[in-house]
């Protein structure tokens, strides 16, 4: 009896940690990408033939992720900062994204 209550709740803490951990590279280049098919981008860098150079992952900011990301594209490595949240179906959505380059 005991064994199955620690099992039910490791499970549970191990479920969890999808939300405290943010999307993998995949989930968030889908995100990139889907959010090019909704035509959202009017003031976002061109990514849409993009795919991600690097990658080490999001911190969480009440509900929404934080990504640093570095995109390789035509006109060489771009580094950009991404904003995601969970969807209620669990895929990510991504809510913004703004070029992280620091300006000369």
């Amino acid at each position: 009896m005991i064994r199955a209550v620690i099992a039910a709740a490791a499970l549970s803490a191990l479920s969890s940690c999808g939300t405290l951990l943010g999307p993998s590279q995949a989930d968030l280049e889908a995100a990139v990408h889907d959010f090019y098919a909704r035509g959202e981008t009017a003031n976002a860098p061109n990514l849409s033939a993009a795919h991600i150079a690097d990658y080490e992952g999001c911190q969480p900011r009440g509900g929404v992720f934080t990504c640093p990301v570095v995109f390789a594209t035509e006109r060489g490595n771009v580094p950009i900062m991404i904003w995601v949240v969970r969807t209620t179906s669990g895929g990510w959505e991504l809510r913004n994204l703004r070029d992280n380059e620091r300006r000369r």
